[in-house]
């Protein structure tokens, strides 16, 4: 009589866990009682039974709650919790933004502020973000797009190559 207590709250916790993933959703108070009823189980098993008692509730356990998350997840519960969009872009996209920002390298432009070392151009009537490598330019400077990464162009002061004729 005494191994029916244990037994009846480690049902009783699998039954909320079940009743917390397919009814109430988020992680709520249901599916905490029900994992510490289980718990609560193999502590109360350990110390009526001894440890032989406890080492067969808890494998028991460990299957009854096992067992259980393997119907659920078998029955589609869990993919209530996947987001099944892709948030992420696709190739086409990531072509077309790199395609469009790629036109800046090697372009001249001039700082409408100072760089130091972030500040904004004007390339083409546009007006860009850009860092340069660590060195202060000053606004009004001309400067050219030397590299980008995902999110940042790099400018150099742009010299003019004025090359002596002979």
């Amino acid at each position: 009589m005494e191994i029916l207590l244990p037994i009846a709250l480690l049902a009783f916790g699998v039954a909320l866990i079940v009743v917390e993933v397919y009814f109430v959703p988020g992680f709520n108070f249901v599916g905490v009682v029900g994992a510490l009823f289980i718990l609560f189980a193999i502590g109360y098993a350990f110390s009526e039974k001894g440890l032989l008692g406890g080492g067969i509730m808890l494998i028991g356990a460990s299957a009854a709650v096992g067992l259980s998350f393997y119907f659920m997840f078998q029955s589609g519960a869990w993919n209530r919790f996947v987001l099944k969009t892709n948030l992420g872009k696709d190739d086409v996209t990531i072509a077309r933004e790199r395609e469009q920002r790629s036109k800046y390298l090697g372009k001249v432009g001039v700082a409408l502020s100072p760089l130091r070392p972030t500040g904004i151009v004007e390339i083409d009537g546009e007006r860009i973000e850009v860092s340069t490598e660590g060195e202060f330019i000053s606004s009004g400077s001309a400067v050219r797009v030397v590299a980008m990464d995902r999110r940042r162009f790099f400018v150099r002061l742009h010299v003019q190559d004025d090359s002596i004729d002979l």
